[in-house]
């Protein structure tokens, strides 16, 4: 057997789900009914969650956008175009990882909803999976959207102002330049392809037990 197939997780069907749930269609109706409240608990924390994840990298752009158009009006200032260069960096990591952030908070949301969805059938009906209307505007998409929108502007502007004012082959290298944006651009590359990805294996758990001295 490869090291792929010990690691990866394992499909199961919706059968052997409630099976391993504690034999979930035959438990008596109280306890069917604290383990589909702990999955409708979960789902409900994970949409706070996401909103209160939103708002924090809404605070992070309104800042970074204060702070670069407010330094771009300023006319005296000799590094200026280091420090906007700073603020472009820090713009697109933190607009990358709102949007990265944004869809895993909505995948965690979905897990539990699909949760609830095989659950509520046998607690309390078909509450939660109908609907009064076929289609609708998504909050979490439009809002994945806009952090998306944020990046590439973020990324466009960089481009331009190395384009503009640092990319030249007959000058010296700018340290300044260079090392932050070799650092930008590795953090980029961890959270698309690296430390970034959530990657389900096999766990090992460990368990310590520190002793205690009385006397």
């Amino acid at each position: 057997m490869n090291q792929k197939s010990i690691e990866d997780p394992i499909e199961i069907s919706n059968k052997e789900f409630l099976s391993d749930l504690n034999d979930f269609e035959n438990l008596d109706s109280t306890s069917k009914k604290e383990i589909f409240n702990l999955a409708w608990e979960s789902r409900k924390f994970e949409i706070e969650l996401y909103w209160k994840r939103a708002a924090y990298f809404w605070a992070f752009q309104a800042v970074a956008l204060a702070g670069y158009f407010g330094l771009y009006t300023v006319e005296y200032f000799e590094e200026k175009l280091h420090f906007l260069f700073y603020i472009n960096c820090l713009g697109i990591v933190t607009s990358l990882g709102w949007y990265l952030i944004n869809i895993g908070s909505k995948s965690w949301q979905r897990h539990w909803e699909k949760i609830v969805d095989l659950l509520e059938d046998m607690v309390i009906g078909k509450l939660y999976k109908t609907i009064t209307m076929n289609k609708t505007y998504s909050v979490s998409k439009i809002n994945e959207l806009i952090s998306l929108y944020f990046t590439i502007l973020w990324l466009l502007s960089l481009i331009f102002r190395l384009l503009e004012n640092h990319l030249s082959f007959s000058d010296p290298i700018d340290w300044r330049i260079l090392i932050p944006l070799i650092l930008t651009v590795f953090v980029v590359c961890q959270m698309l392809f690296g430390r970034g990805r959530g990657r389900f294996k096999e766990r090992q758990i460990k368990l310590f037990r520190r002793s205690v001295i009385s006397k």
